[in-house]
């Protein structure tokens, strides 16, 4: 009989070997090992039903001994989801995801409406057009971003439009933007697709999506590393630390000072920080 997966949501699905296969290569992972965690998962999760969250454990145990490096990546979406509670954080961690592909950004600014003023997560502004992005940080990695959130955000971009239009602002966006930590539903896609609202999500679009925009340039975030404990990701995420790469280009003298820790013990972090770039 064929075994099925429950996932997080409690909703189940076939086994699908190349799914895993998908995600361990898609962290950076050698065939060879894949195949090796592939057959330890087939031989070592016994039952009909398998938990999604086993098969996660399973394969990042043997990572950790196979490709420590590779180890780390596989927990990007799980880092990601570490920048909460609230969207905030997430928010200027898209922020910085722009301005390294050459935007310059701002955060949190209201903008004029037509109808109403509004709050904006991120402008971005490159070769003298200005970009609207609205982010939708979610705690829970089944929850999708759905039509509403599109309508809410297409509708936001028209008003801001039309203030432009008739002179009420001096912000004209060429584009709006939905950028989220999770995936979409398909209503939302296909209505973002008919009137030309972008996306920026997980798995979505299949090529330059948010895994792209982050493996492209190694923007991981800080909540990436494994020998950082909550409340010291919390600090630095507070200090707008928000990237592996910021912290390494900061130095270790102020990571110190900013997590209140021993010299040894950040040594430890920035050899971790140092694997994701070897």
């Amino acid at each position: 009989m064929e075994k099925l997966i429950q996932k997080e949501d409690g909703t189940r699905e076939l086994f699908d070997e190349k799914k895993i296969k998908t995600s361990l290569l898609r962290a950076g992972a050698d065939e060879k090992i894949v195949n090796f965690i592939i057959s330890k998962v087939k031989n070592e999760l016994k039952g009909e039903l398998i938990k999604a969250r086993d098969i996660y454990k399973l394969a990042l145990t043997y990572l950790k001994k196979k490709q420590p490096p590779v180890a780390i990546k596989y927990t990007l979406k799980k880092a990601i989801m570490e920048l909460g509670p609230t969207g905030f954080i997430f928010e200027k961690y898209i922020a910085r995801i722009l301005k390294e592909y050459g935007y310059k950004t701002a955060t949190g600014r209201i903008i004029k409406g037509y109808c109403v003023d509004h709050e904006v997560d991120v402008i971005a502004e490159k070769n003298s057009e200005h970009y609207m992005f609205e982010c939708k940080y979610h705690n829970r990695n089944e929850t999708k971003s759905d039509i509403k959130t599109a309508l809410y955000i297409y509708a936001r971009f028209l008003d801001i439009k039309k203030a432009s239009d008739e002179n009420k602002t001096s912000y004209n966006f060429s584009k709006a933007w939905l950028a989220t930590n999770t995936k979409c539903t398909t209503e939302a896609i296909k209505y973002a697709g008919c009137v030309g609202l972008g996306i920026i999500a997980w798995h979505y679009p299949a090529e330059k999506n948010l895994e792209y925009y982050i493996e492209n340039k190694k923007l991981y975030p800080v909540t990436i590393l494994p020998g950082l404990k909550p409340k010291q990701k919390e600090k630095l995420l507070d200090n707008d630390i928000l990237t592996v790469k910021d912290m390494l280009e900061i130095g270790s003298e102020k990571i110190v000072g900013c997590i209140n820790e021993s010299s040894d013990f950040v040594s430890r972090i920035f050899m971790e920080a140092e694997l994701l770039y070897s």
